[in-house]
C-alpha cells in the first residue's frame, strides 16, 4: 500500500498516498482543499467527479489494514508509513474544510477506522499525530451533532443507523467530553428507532441491495463489538447474518443485488467482492461454533472475533449457514436452488432503498460458471444513462409488458413505483425443483396486470413458465436476459469455460453487446466500471411462454406444459395459486403464494 496506494474500487490510487487527500481519483484534479465543505458542488452537472471515489480512500480501512500490519512486524516500515499518512490527513483536512467533511456518515466511518488504529499502535504513534487525530475525532463528534436534523429528516437509512454508530463509538472514545453522554443517548436512541425500521424478522432490510446488507450488517457487528448493545442488536445481527447465509455466501459467488458500491464499516485485506467473512464474523458473534480453519481464511474472524475455544462439530453449520446442495431454501423474497450442475436464484420481492427493478429476476450458474448475471450498478453520480441502463427492468430478466419499467426510475435514487412480489414455498421432487412467486409492479395505470413465474430445475435443464392475470391485457412483452461477460452465445449455446447449455423457447431473440445508445449490454462488476456483456433480447405475444437453459427431454415445451408436467395459476385478489400436474400419474402439486 505504500507504494501502490490504496484500494477504491478494484484498483490502487494516489490519494492519500502520493497525492494530497482532496485528489480525485479519477481525474487526478483536486477538490477544493480551503473552502467550507458546503459550499462544495458535489451534486450539479459542474461539478469535479463523482465523490464516492474521493471518499471511498478517506474511509481509511486500508489504514487499519497498515495499523495491523504495524502490530504484527513491529521492525517493518509500517509504522512510520502510517504515521505519515495520518499526519498528513490531519494537516490537510482541518475542522469542516474539504469535500471529505460533507459527509457525517463518512466522519463517522473513519472515527470507526481510526478507533482501531489507536487499539491497535496508539501507544507508538507520536504523540502530536495522536493529539491532532483526537481534536479532528471531536470535531467530528460536534458535526454530528450539528447535521443531526437532517440526518433525522432525511436519511432514514443506513446513514442514520452509521450517524448514530459514530455518536456511541465518540462517546466511549472521549467519556469526559462536554456532550459526551449526550451524544450516548441520542446515539442510543436513533440507532434503535431505525433498527426497528429496518429489519424485518427474517432478515431481510429496507435496503434491497446486497451491498447494503453488508454495510448495516457490519455496523450492527460494531455496536455489538462496543458492548452494551441492546438486545435486539444480536438478534438483529443473527437474522441479517443468516439470510446471506441462506442466499450461498460460503458456497461461492452469488448475485450482485440492487446498488453494489464495496460499502465496508470493517477493515480486511481480502477481497471487497466477498461478503462471506462478514456473514461467519456476524454469526460468531451471535454465538455460532464456526470451523477454526475459518479464523485463518476470513481476516474479519481473525481480527475481531474471539478466539474459538472449541471446534466446531462436522456438520454444526448445515442447518443455519450451508445452502443445500440439492432443493431449496428461500429467505427474504429470493430463493436458492441447487439441483445437479445448477445453481438458481429466483429474487420475488424488492424494498423501498438502493433496490433495482428485478422482482421475478433469476441468475443462474451451471458447473460454477455464471451464464445469466446480475448486471451490477455502474455509477450513482455518474451519466444517467448508464445509472438507469442498469438498474432498471430492461437491464433484468423479468417480462415487460409494452415494455414498461416495474419501478420507472426518477433521478440516480428514486423510483414513481412501488411493487412487492410474493414467493411460495419451494416444491421438491424426486427429478425437479418448482418454485413459484408473482408481483404486483403492473398493478396500475390503464392496464393493470399481475405477472407470476414458476421456476423449474431439473438435472438437465432451468426452465421457466410464465403467467399473466388478466391474460391477453398486454399486446407484446419485452425481456432482457443479460449475461455474464465470461459467457458468450454461439449459435443458441451458452458456453462459458467447460460449460456449454443450449437455450430454448427463445425464437427470434436478438443480441447486443456494449451499445453505448440506447445503452445496453454491460456488466459492472463493481462501482464505477462497467465492460460489454452480451444481453440476450426477447419480445413475444403469448401471456403464457416457456423458456430456458439446457435440454428438455421428450415432445417441445409448450406454453402452460413442460417435461410431462402442466402448470396452471388461480390467482385471487390477494393470492396466487400454482397447480402442478403429472400428466403420467394425475398427481396435482399446490403451491400458494399470498401476499
Amino acid at each position: 500500500m505504500l507504494d501502490q496506494g490504496v484500494r477504491v474500487f478494484g484498483r490502487r490510487v494516489a490519494t492519500g498516498v502520493s497525492a494530497p487527500w482532496c485528489t480525485d481519483p479519477l481525474t487526478g484534479r483536486e477538490w477544493p482543499a480551503h473552502q467550507p465543505w458546503w459550499r462544495i458542488d458535489i451534486r450539479s452537472e459542474a461539478r469535479l467527479s463523482d465523490v464516492k471515489h474521493t471518499w471511498e480512500a478517506a474511509r481509511h480501512r486500508d489504514l487499519v489494514v497498515l495499523a495491523r500490519a504495524a502490530r504484527v512486524d513491529p521492525a517493518g516500515p509500517w509504522l512510520d508509513g502510517l504515521a505519515g499518512l495520518l499526519r498528513s490527513w490531519c494537516e490537510q483536512s482541518p475542522p469542516e474544510q474539504g469535500v471529505n467533511w460533507y459527509s457525517s456518515l463518512e466522519l463517522a466511518l473513519r472515527a470507526v477506522a481510526w478507533n482501531q488504529i489507536l487499539a491497535l499502535v496508539g501507544e507508538r504513534l507520536p504523540r502530536d499525530t495522536v493529539t491532532a487525530m483526537e481534536r479532528l475525532l471531536l470535531a467530528s463528534a460536534r458535526h454530528l451533532v450539528v447535521e443531526l436534523p437532517y440526518t433525522v429528516s432525511s436519511m432514514r437509512n443506513n446513514h442514520m443507523l452509521g450517524d448514530a454508530l459514530g455518536l456511541i463509538l465518540l462517546s466511549r472514545m472521549f467519556p469526559t467530553a462536554r456532550g459526551a453522554r449526550w451524544w450516548a443517548r441520542t446515539g442510543e436512541r436513533m440507532f434503535s428507532a431505525q433498527l426497528r425500521r429496518h429489519m424485518a424478522p427474517d432478515g431481510r432490510m429496507v435496503e434491497d441491495s446486497l451491498s447494503y446488507h453488508r454495510f448495516v450488517l457490519e455496523m450492527l457487528i460494531v455496536r455489538v463489538l462496543l458492548g452494551g448493545a441492546p438486545s435486539s442488536v444480536p438478534v438483529d445481527l443473527r437474522a441479517a447474518s443468516l439470510h446471506l447465509a441462506r442466499l450461498g455466501v460460503f458456497d461461492g459467488d452469488i448475485p450482485q443485488y440492487g446498488d453494489w458500491d464495496e460499502g465496508r464499516v470493517l477493515a480486511s485485506s481480502g477481497d471487497p467482492l466477498d461478503v462471506a467473512g462478514s456473514v461467519a464474523l456476524g454469526l460468531a458473534l451471535s454465538g455460532e461454533r464456526l470451523p477454526t480453519a475459518w479464523y485463518a481464511d476470513f481476516d474479519e474472524l481473525a481480527w475481531y472475533a474471539p478466539t474459538p475455544s472449541l471446534e466446531a462439530p462436522p456438520g454444526a453449520l448445515a442447518s443455519v449457514a450451508r445452502s443445500p446442495r440439492s432443493g431449496a431454501t428461500t429467505s427474504g423474497g429470493i430463493a436458492l436452488i441447487d439441483r445437479g450442475p445448477w445453481r438458481v436464484w429466483f429474487k420475488v420481492d424488492s424494498g423501498p432503498s438502493h433496490g433495482h427493478a428485478d422482482l421475478t429476476s433469476i441468475f443462474v450458474t451451471h458447473g460454477g460458471r455464471w451464464l445469466i448475471a446480475d448486471p451490477g450498478t455502474g455509477t450513482y453520480n455518474g451519466p444517467l444513462e448508464v445509472r438507469n441502463g442498469l438498474r432498471t427492468s430492461a437491464a433484468h430478466p423479468v417480462r415487460r409488458p409494452e415494455g414498461r419499467d416495474q419501478l420507472v426510475p426518477h433521478r440516480a435514487f428514486r423510483w414513481l413505483n412501488t411493487a412487492r412480489g410474493h414467493l411460495g414455498p419451494p416444491l421438491t421432487l424426486p427429478d425437479r425443483t418448482i418454485v413459484f412467486g408473482w408481483h404486483d409492479a403492473y398493478a396500475r395505470g390503464e392496464c393493470p396486470l399481475r405477472v407470476g413465474r414458476a421456476v423449474v430445475v431439473a438435472e438437465q435443464y432451468v426452465a421457466v413458465v410464465e403467467f399473466a392475470d388478466p391474460p391477453g391485457v398486454a399486446r407484446s412483452w419485452s425481456m432482457t436476459i443479460p449475461l455474464h461477460p465470461d459467457a458468450a452465445l454461439k449459435n443458441g449455446t451458452l458456453v462459458a469455460g467447460g460449460s456449454k447449455v443450449d437455450l430454448f423457447g427463445l425464437d427470434g431473440s436478438d443480441v447486443v453487446r456494449g451499445r453505448s445508445a440506447p445503452f445496453a449490454g454491460w456488466h459492472s462488476r463493481t462501482y464505477g466500471r462497467w465492460e460489454p456483456a452480451t444481453w440476450i433480447t426477447v419480445e413475444s405475444r403469448g401471456d403464457s411462454l416457456v423458456w430456458g437453459l439446457g435440454t428438455v427431454p421428450g415432445p417441445r415445451p409448450e406454453p402452460g406444459a413442460l417435461d410431462g408436467f402442466r402448470f396452471e395459476v388461480t390467482w385471487s385478489d390477494t393470492t396466487a395459486s400454482l397447480a402442478v400436474t403429472d400428466l403420467a400419474s394425475g398427481d396435482v402439486h399446490h403451491v400458494r403464494a399470498p401476499q
